[in-house]
């Protein structure tokens, strides 16, 4: 009895973990869009500003070392998983595996929802293609807000590259889950290649135990279930994504029998009881790019501006009041999702007088603001043809957020006529 009971938890708990997975992938894939912070998409890059809405935080496109570094995460990330528990990722969290989870549970719906061979197809080929819609939907929704979407659907206003980017990836993803599946997992997913690179004695992986072959009874109920259609007792093949499903149709046939199934989670060596140069290397390497990003996170400034002197107009010589003028381009973005007033300043030479249009001036949230600046300077304060200014902006409301620029200030050559040369 308490073998019969122990299979049976090993049964009953696979599974359940499984599905409690797949639906809570589900929930946050489809439900993080539909979160706001500060009156903006949690999670959303638009493309036509090229911008990153991170949860209260925007990334623009020219802090683009931030997408590497969340891309290394991720890359070294997969590595260190894939070398200590296999492709458990495959068989567990992968958005294939999900998919196709619930492709084959609208299956067995349709089957329930009528008895007739045809309309049985006709209503399960409807549901997959309903299902693959709102998939397609809940991925353009971290590109375009989904309370946007809905309402230019309702007032037959979305646009032509939403409405074809939506059609197409709901014809892909119909397709997919139709008719492909878990067959992808072993002849195009390129995951399944580079994982074994990373496999050593020590990773976990799915395997039948060759110990106990005496008490399999050829039943084949582990061939039957698997998703990747291998035949587990043949040993570890690249197809395995360490699912689990053979663990179950084993522990329940074994069930019967009062035994325990001939099929579990192992490693080849058993749990390593030093360190392992993969895992230490990887670990190491995670570690120090997530401090490096956590580092980047903590300086960040919400602030970015550039100076430039106008080339086609730079100088004007002002002969009356033995000065001149250059003009400069000013560019100040606003990476906040809340409006700022910055004031700019300058210093490099004495007496130098800055004059815009405003200033201290307001910028919007998450904007970019573009105008000239005009600086003048008597010439008794340049010792030579070409000085160096220096631009300095600061925010009104918090002096620590502030930038700095340098840009050169140019006085013409002598003339008498005292105009531009």
């Amino acid at each position: 009895m308490h073998q019969s009971s122990r299979a049976h938890k090993v049964f009953t708990t696979f599974r359940s973990r499984r599905w409690a997975v797949a639906w809570i992938e589900a929930v946050v894939i489809i439900g993080v869009p539909f979160l706001r912070v500060q009156n903006e998409s949690a999670l959303r890059f638009d493309v036509p500003s090229l911008k990153l809405y991170f949860f209260g935080s925007v990334i623009w496109i020219s802090e683009a070392y931030f997408f590497l570094l969340i891309f290394l995460l991720f890359l070294i990330g997969i590595m260190l998983f894939t070398v200590l528990y296999g492709r458990i990722w495959c068989g567990w969290m992968c958005p294939q595996t999900v998919l196709s989870i619930f492709s084959r549970r609208l299956a067995t719906l349709s089957e329930r929802l009528s008895g007739h061979r045809f309309l049985r197809a006709v209503i399960s080929q409807t549901l997959l293609f309903l299902f693959s819609a709102i998939v397609s939907a809940s991925l353009i929704w971290y590109f375009v807000s989904p309370y946007e979407m809905a309402s230019d659907i309702f007032a037959r206003q979305l646009g032509p590259w939403t409405t074809g980017t939506w059609a197409f990836f709901s014809v892909l993803i119909y397709l997919n889950v139709a008719f492909v599946r878990q067959k992808f997992c072993g002849l195009v997913c390129p995951y399944a290649r580079f994982q074994s690179a990373f496999f050593d004695d020590k990773t976990l992986t799915i395997a039948f135990d060759q110990a106990l072959a005496k008490d399999c009874s050829g039943c084949e109920a582990c061939v039957r279930v698997c998703p990747a259609g291998i035949d587990i007792r043949e040993g570890l093949q690249v197809e395995c994504i360490n699912c689990a499903e053979c663990i179950d149709a084993c522990g329940r046939m074994m069930r019967t029998r009062k035994k325990e199934s001939l099929i579990r989670y192992v490693s080849e060596s058993g749990l390593s009881k030093g360190p392992r140069a993969r895992v230490v290397g990887l670990a190491a390497a995670f570690a120090i790019i997530a401090v490096l990003f956590a580092y980047q996170a903590y300086i960040r400034m919400p602030l970015a501006f550039w100076v430039f002197r106008d080339e086609p107009q730079p100088i004007a010589q002002i002969a009356q009041k033995e000065s001149a003028i250059n003009v400069y381009s000013l560019i100040v973005e606003n990476r906040n999702l809340k409006p700022a007033i910055y004031q700019l300043s300058i210093s490099g030479i004495k007496d130098v007088e800055l004059h815009m249009a405003m200033n201290p001036f307001i910028i919007p949230p998450n904007s970019v603001l573009k105008t000239k600046v005009y600086v003048v300077v008597l010439r008794k304060n340049l010792q030579y043809r070409a000085s160096l200014l220096h631009f300095t902006i600061a925010d009104v409301s918090s002096h620590e957020i502030r930038r700095e620029q340098e840009a050169s200030f140019i006085y013409p050559e002598r003339s008498e006529k005292g105009w531009d040369i």
